[in-house]
Formats: C-alpha cells, sequence, structure tokens
C-alpha cells in the first residue's frame, strides 16, 4: 500500500529476500497479467501464465508455461522437476 514497490520485479525482488532458502530452481511466478510475466523474467524465475484470470492469451505469450486452469496449474506444478 505504501507504493514503495511498484513494479512487479521489485514485489518478486522482495519475496525472495524474505524467503532465501527458495532458489529460483524451485520457484515459478504465476500470474494472470502481462506484468507478472515479465518481473518474473527480470528476476530469473519461471513463469506460468493463468488463463482463468484478467489477461488474454495473447497478452500471457512471453510466459514459460500457460495453463487453461487451476487443475492443469495442479499438474504442471506437480509434476515439474
Amino acid at each position: 500500500m505504501e507504493e514503495t514497490r511498484s513494479k512487479k520485479s521489485d514485489v518478486i525482488a522482495y519475496a525472495r529476500t524474505v524467503f532465501p532458502d527458495i532458489s529460483r530452481e524451485n520457484a515459478f511466478m504465476t500470474g494472470d497479467r502481462c506484468y507478472d510475466i515479465e518481473g518474473a523474467a527480470a528476476q530469473g524465475l519461471e513463469s506460468v501464465g493463468v488463463l482463468y484470470g484478467y489477461g488474454s492469451a495473447d497478452e500471457l505469450k512471453g510466459a514459460d508455461y500457460t495453463v487453461p486452469d487451476v487443475r492443469a496449474l495442479s499438474e504442471l506444478l506437480l509434476t515439474s522437476d
């Protein structure tokens, strides 16, 4: 609410300081807007675009993965190495 972290990449960077034991290899940024995907890329994280949110498939083209629903997201996360 203070708007000190107005860019998604700043939010992700802050979250990584709060949870330093989580490596980039064991984390995804999941989001429904291009800002989520861009923020993930800026922080070196893989991204998952979810089509059940506000963004369109066209907006999420840069995501590493795209899923249509929660079931597909669950399957992706549970089968990823």
